[in-house]
């Protein structure tokens, strides 16, 4: 049994872990990426429309379509869904871009295959045994927690030498944590080894967040009442503390719409630009918001038509956001074309893996980091 396996506690998983001695690290600048699981396939189609194609975007969704009412425009190309139009003002500062027809070759349209290949970054025909940051967050920070994650999916991170905690919230962590106290015992027994090693990480971990709640950290902002809103209000705590903590998730849905999309989706869109919208709001306060870049991916997109159910179906190329306060807004990538349909899909134009590399690459300014050879280079990012 490997050390960096995870521990699931209780019935609903409270957290897990993967965590050396922690200790707590000094302060400085580390840039924080937030990535944002859109799980289920987010239908990409409604959530940024391209007016240069409205006619057809009309033939193929008579009925799912967005009206003139649900949308909102972003710019003189391009309109949002109704629900994310607080996202113009961050796009009118130059602090939104959007990566449009991302995704990759012979795509995948099982949910769970195609998360796992975004999650590791790898080609559709390739097994990876390691997240696409497993091996780069360690290199970038002094705190020994390099990822957080809040809810499922810890994949990204998995599978080499990152330090990672999964938790539900940072109230259940504690609730669960105060329960196991650190256990100095000693067995040549590996697996009982292993479990008291993993005690002695909670305990160690607890007290590292400790030394940041110590802190008395109260939110400015009034995050939203939902699972996600409080995830990110959580996040935000966290960023606040200090603590340099390179890298967390969250992840919401599901936006698997098949059927009767048009309020689910409306619900869904709302709830991610509530709670990125406050944690914006909330490190602009604070003077955290240059240091923090927030990413959204899922496994797939939807097909270009709507289907007979009120809905669409598992797709490939999607366009996605990047939110913060060193992003260089605008559009990059194209929007797949719907006059160019192949099996019924839109055809990505921008590897994923271009998106993950560019920003490791600027973001972190970590310029030897490749996923693949011959992707392309995104400029996404200001120095600091």
């Amino acid at each position: 049994m490997k050390r960096r396996s995870f521990l699931h506690l209780g019935a609903a998983g409270a957290f897990s872990l993967a965590l050396p001695n922690i200790a707590m690290g000094k302060n400085s600048d580390t840039p924080v990426l937030i990535l944002i699981e859109l799980n289920g396939g987010n239908d990409s189609h409604n959530t940024v429309l391209d007016l240069n194609q409205l006619s057809l975007y009309k033939k193929l969704r008579p009925q799912l379509g967005l009206a003139g009412d649900e949308r909102v425009q972003l710019d003189k190309n391009f309109a949002l869904h109704r629900s994310l139009k607080g996202f113009v003002e961050p796009w009118q500062q130059g602090e939104l871009a959007l990566v449009h027809g991302l995704g990759y070759a012979n795509a995948n349209k099982s949910h769970f295959r195609s998360i796992e290949i975004w999650d590791m970054a790898s080609a559709s025909d390739q097994y990876l045994s390691a997240g696409w940051l497993a091996n780069v967050l360690p290199k970038l920070s002094p705190s020994a927690i390099d990822a957080m994650v809040f809810g499922r999916n810890a994949v990204a991170f998995s599978g080499g030498n990152t330090q990672h905690i999964q938790l539900k919230n940072l109230k259940a962590f504690f609730n669960q944590s105060k329960r196991i106290k650190a256990d100095n015992r000693r067995s040549d027994n590996s697996a009982l080894s292993y479990l008291l090693g993993l005690k002695q990480n909670i305990s160690d971990s607890k007290e590292l967040m400790m030394q940041g709640l110590s802190r008395n950290i109260k939110l400015k902002t009034k995050f939203p009442k939902s699972i996600f809103g409080q995830q990110m209000a959580d996040v935000a705590k966290v960023i606040r503390m200090d603590l340099q903590i390179p890298a967390f998730k969250v992840a919401i849905g599901s936006f698997d719409t098949h059927k009767g999309q048009k309020n689910v989706h409306r619900r869904l869109l709302q709830q991610v630009a509530d709670g990125m919208l406050a944690l914006r709001s909330e490190l602009q306060t604070s003077g955290h918001w240059p240091n923090v870049l927030m990413m959204t991916y899922s496994e797939f997109g939807r097909r270009a038509a709507q289907n007979g159910s009120g809905g669409c179906d598992h797709g490939t190329a999607a366009s996605h956001f990047l939110m913060g306060g060193r992003v260089k807004g605008g559009h990059y990538g194209d929007y797949p074309a719907f006059d160019d349909l192949q099996n019924r899909d839109v055809i990505y134009n921008v590897d994923f893996r271009s998106m993950y590399q560019s920003v490791v690459q600027q973001w972190w300014q970590q310029p030897g980091f490749e996923l693949a050879s011959g992707l392309e280079s995104l400029d996404i990012i200001h120095r600091a």
